[in-house]
């Protein structure tokens, strides 16, 4: 065991930082299947771990440009190849990111990271020189994936930033049109029980499928520090049991801590809707935004002859 194995995730070196992501992204991938998209890869880890979570949202400044980015995503893009590398996964352009035989077959508990971090160094400084010639082709490829992963992450940051600003009354009116476009009708009761024991919307979700009528109620918190936590669920469950729901919605722009999940998980049914749930919501039923669409050339185009 290496001394940077006890280190807080933020505090690692920048090897450090990829090591700690290479075991829940092939963990997700074995419980997915074999196969997800980066962006599912990247919320799933960050589900799995706090620690991946808070790394996730942490936005850098440049020095140089003063431009921001997340270096998260770099680290992200650097564990992936190195799985690649060893050839644990395989990928291609704007295609999922899929398990190999060999990595399906991999047991996590004996697994050496830093084993796949020292065999990916000489495929690392391959591609160093390759570039330096101006002769790797493949390169092309990675970088427009990255654009492709770029684009998606500036708009879900565009559309969380402009949810962090709405009120809380109208982060409020916002869940509740989203969850009435999802099929729940709400009543006046759930305007007027706003802020009483954690409940800002009550209505009923008809099932036409089985006939079935459930009662619903919604709590919507719009946090722009700090994540939900297990004393919030439990408030929620208490108010959920008061009004006698059949199910409840908490619905937060931010994230909900570990031990927060798992208390939505040992009571009364919880669904929880975190930030990046919400943005994959938002888009999926076209709640005030609109779709642009957009061309790109055809490998036919590569082509000099």
């Amino acid at each position: 065991m290496r001394k940077e194995d006890g280190v807080k995730l933020s505090k690692r070196t920048a090897d450090g930082k990829i090591a700690y992501l290479i075991k829940p992204i092939l963990k997700v991938l074995q419980d997915a299947g074999g196969q997800l998209e980066r962006s599912e890869i990247k919320e799933r880890i960050a589900d799995l771990d706090d620690q991946i979570a808070e790394y996730a949202e942490k936005v850098t400044i440049s020095k140089k440009k003063g431009n921001t980015y997340k270096e998260f995503n770099f680290k992200f893009n650097f564990a992936v190849k190195d799985l690649l590398f060893n050839g644990l996964v395989t990928f291609s352009r704007s295609s999922p990111v899929v398990l190999t035989e060999k990595g399906e077959n991999l047991n996590l508990n004996t697994l050496d990271v830093w084993k796949i971090i020292e065999a990916s160094k000489t495929h690392w400084e391959e591609l160093s020189e390759n570039r330096k010639k101006k002769d790797f082709d493949l390169n092309d490829s990675e970088e427009e994936t990255q654009a492709e992963e770029k684009i998606k992450d500036e708009f879900k940051e565009s559309l969380l930033a402009a949810i962090a600003k709405m009120s809380p009354k109208k982060f409020e009116a916002f869940s509740r049109a989203l969850l009435n476009k999802m099929g729940v009708e709400f009543t006046e009761k759930g305007v007027q029980v706003s802020n009483d024991g954690g409940i800002d919307g009550y209505g009923y979700h008809v099932d036409r499928n089985d006939f079935r009528t459930t009662r619903v109620v919604i709590q919507c918190k719009r946090y722009n520090v700090g994540p939900v936590s297990e004393p919030e669920i439990n408030q929620f469950l208490g108010a959920m049991n008061k009004y006698q729901a059949d199910y409840g919605v908490f619905i937060t722009n931010g994230r909900f801590t570990s031990a927060a999940k798992t208390a939505a998980k040992e009571g009364s049914p919880i669904t929880l809707i975190d930030g990046n749930e919400l943005v994959r919501l938002v888009i999926r039923y076209e709640l005030y935004i609109k779709p642009v669409q957009t061309y790109v050339l055809d490998d036919f185009y590569d082509s000099d002859e």
